[in-house]
């Protein structure tokens, strides 16, 4: 069995009496809980099991003492885990927290676990991930962020990240300024309200089909904005494309092209469709019109 300490404290006007409401620690507390065992399942599998315990608080603030207790299961114990030679052994409860909560440094390099790499992102993707072994480094603009691999996998859990939110969702509340995490090991973690935003789950997406062909769109309506996107169809539904043809679009703008209602395009398509948390998505573009066909103006009676 392994354990480890832990604290949680709350700050703001909604705490400076040293009391908190029951309505906003508890939802805070059982999200944190359910962070670190996600955490755990994320990285030890079922080989270890966690649950996480209150020991219970100062005037201005109010802090909330926790332990972390991690228990083997039979299987873990028999092809001993710890060993230090297993390449996949199990992350310990002062390693988990470490893996969430820790936090070293500052400025434009530092390092951490999970809240920490969240923060200094600050809600972007990275520009560039490196690793070296088990070491990888995250570079944002001028900003160097060291952490390890077991940190990544939390961070690109869907079901962690969840947990990460809800536990600091508290913060969304009037009254309540920034929750801090202590542990043994690394500096204090300060979450402000205005950090909270860092915090929600990007969209997820998987593209499950990337090809190009040749169609023959009708336009709907056409647009000059910045983004080029018109509304167009193939005979079965509308749809929106981007139209990413340069030449096209500057015979255009130098008015050596004309629309007219009904009007025609033949021309090569590239369409992406998304698997997302929201469902499918489809992304159209013209990349080359090769033709553009005037609609049928009048019916010829000869």
């Amino acid at each position: 069995m392994s354990r480890e300490s832990l604290s949680l404290v709350f700050q703001g006007s909604a705490v400076q009496m040293g009391d908190i409401d029951i309505e906003n620690l508890a939802p805070a507390l059982l999200s944190l809980s359910n962070l670190i065992q996600k955490s755990n399942e994320a990285i030890n599998g079922d080989r270890a099991s966690v649950s996480v315990r209150v020991q219970a608080s100062s005037p201005g603030s109010f802090q909330v003492s926790l332990d972390v207790i991690q228990t083997l299961t039979e299987t873990a114990r028999n092809f001993l885990d710890f060993a230090v030679h297993d390449k996949e052994k199990i992350a310990a409860a002062n390693e988990l927290v470490e893996l969430i909560f820790k936090c070293v440094g500052g400025g434009v390099a530092f390092s951490g676990g999970l809240f920490a790499l969240i923060k200094a992102l600050k809600g972007k993707k990275p520009d560039s991930i490196e690793e070296k072994g088990d070491i990888v480094t995250i570079k944002q603009q001028s900003n160097i962020f060291i952490t390890n691999k077991r940190t990544i996998i939390l961070a690109e859990n869907g079901l962690v990240r969840e947990a990460a939110r809800k536990t600091l969702q508290v913060l969304s509340n009037n009254g309540f300024d920034s929750l801090s995490m202590q542990i043994k090991s690394g500096e204090k973690l300060v979450i402000s309200k205005e950090e909270l935003s860092y915090f929600d789950i990007p969209d997820r997406e998987e593209i499950l089909e990337d090809k190009q062909r040749s169609m023959t769109l009708q336009i709907i309506s056409l647009s000059f904005k910045e983004d080029n996107k018109w509304r167009v169809t193939d005979g079965l539904e509308p749809f929106s494309v981007t139209i990413e043809d340069s030449d096209f679009l500057k015979k255009i703008a130098n008015d050596e092209i004309s629309f007219s209602k009904n009007d025609y395009l033949v021309c090569d398509v590239h369409e992406r469709q998304f698997q997302t948390d929201k469902g499918l998505r489809m992304e159209r573009a013209i990349i080359r019109v090769t033709e553009h066909r005037p609609g049928f103006k009048q019916l010829k009676l000869l």
